[in-house]
């Protein structure tokens, strides 16, 4: 149930970790508020729900002055195999995607309003880049998905 009169943004960012940590395996995959930093640098997998962006528009004009918010959270997706093969930056890839599959069709099929926080949750955006750094290249090869979720909330209260 959403906490604040001001704005969703904090609610919308907690209940989508929650939700993401419902759907992966925690032995398998790193999840954090945020950025990752050090610790997520020894998984391979890691998800971390990172900059929300919130826009308001004036909803109802009678005593309860209520909102229409229209939310946008960042999910960093960052998935790295070891060895010195050009053939792992597909499978990176392809384990990214999956990851990004596994939280739009929850968000879009099985708990569309995440808990009851906002109104509606779909992708609106996604970024796919491989990383090709000369001194990350003789460990492995790493894949990062920028994925980007619109939701829209009525922000209600005194």
């Amino acid at each position: 149930m959403p906490t604040s009169t001001a704005t969703l943004g904090h609610d919308f960012k907690a209940a989508m970790l929650t939700a993401i940590r419902s759907l992966v395996d925690p032995a398998q995959v790193f999840t954090s508020w945020g950025h990752p930093g050090v610790a997520g640098q020894s998984w391979d997998d890691v998800i971390a729900v990172d900059e929300v962006e919130i826009e308001q528009a004036v909803a109802t004009m009678g005593t309860n002055r209520s909102r229409e918010e229209t939310l946008r959270l960042t999910v960093w997706i960052a998935c790295f195999r070891a060895g010195n093969n050009d053939d792992l930056e597909k499978v990176c890839a392809d384990r990214a995607v999956d990851l990004l599959r596994l939280i739009e069709h929850h968000v879009r099929q099985t708990d569309t309003t995440l808990g009851g926080v906002v109104r509606h949750c779909f992708l609106t955006g996604y970024r796919e880049r491989g990383d090709s750094r000369e001194a990350l290249l003789a460990d492995g090869r790493r894949v990062e998905v920028e994925a980007t979720f619109t939701a829209q909330a009525r922000v209600t209260g005194p």
